[in-house]
């Protein structure tokens, strides 16, 4: 079929904006051979239906950025168990459920390490906002956070566990859990 078009589309996104400018269009030109019968060629085999067709990978886990991710932090976690830890039990750890109280210095740095070790499912509570002294010291928060009169901080430490790793369940609630043996004040029993 000579004259016939082919559109390579390759789309990409950037700025929120969808761009075509690198795509190709192919004009097919000069005698297409007959054939009398299906050559040997590498990727193609029957089908269920007995006829030869193309042989169908499904690349989507080497091409989602979430699943290489994922793959990678369980390379790691599986090199962490060689080295380290050889009697680690790497499917216990990740289906540990962890409830942090407080998202603040300490929190934060236990989160990450959580995080580090394989733990899948992390819960936060903290009733208090991301100050402007709280980024420098406590990693899961940027400067953003503190604006506005700040995000709450088990909220805004949740969602950044969820950015540096979207495999993780992040919840973040805020709550205030009162000082064993300290009163409490009928002001303050709201919020408890």
């Amino acid at each position: 079929v000579p004259g016939l078009r082919f559109l390579c589309l390759r789309a990409s996104v950037k700025d929120g904006q969808v761009l075509a400018g690198h795509s190709l269009v192919i004009t097919l030109g000069g005698e297409v051979p007959q054939l009398d019968s299906i050559p040997g060629v590498v990727g193609w085999e029957k089908n269920d239906k007995g006829q030869m067709g193309p042989k169908l990978a499904n690349m989507r886990s080497s091409m989602d950025p979430v699943k290489l991710a994922e793959g990678s932090v369980d390379l790691n976690l599986k090199l962490m168990k060689w080295r380290l830890v050889p009697e680690l039990n790497l499917e216990k750890v990740m289906k540990s459920k962890c409830l942090l109280l407080g998202s603040g210095t300490l929190g934060c740095g236990v989160a990450r390490g959580l995080l580090g070790w394989g733990v899948r499912h992390i819960t936060l509570v903290d009733n208090g906002k991301v100050s402007f002294s709280n980024p420098v010291r406590q990693s899961l928060f940027m400067f953003e956070d503190c604006l506005n009169g700040g995000k709450p901080k088990a909220v805004a430490a949740a969602e950044r566990l969820k950015q540096i790793f979207p495999g993780v369940t992040a919840e973040g609630h805020e709550l205030s859990i009162p000082m064993p043996g300290h009163p409490l004040s009928p002001a303050t029993e709201g919020g408890v």
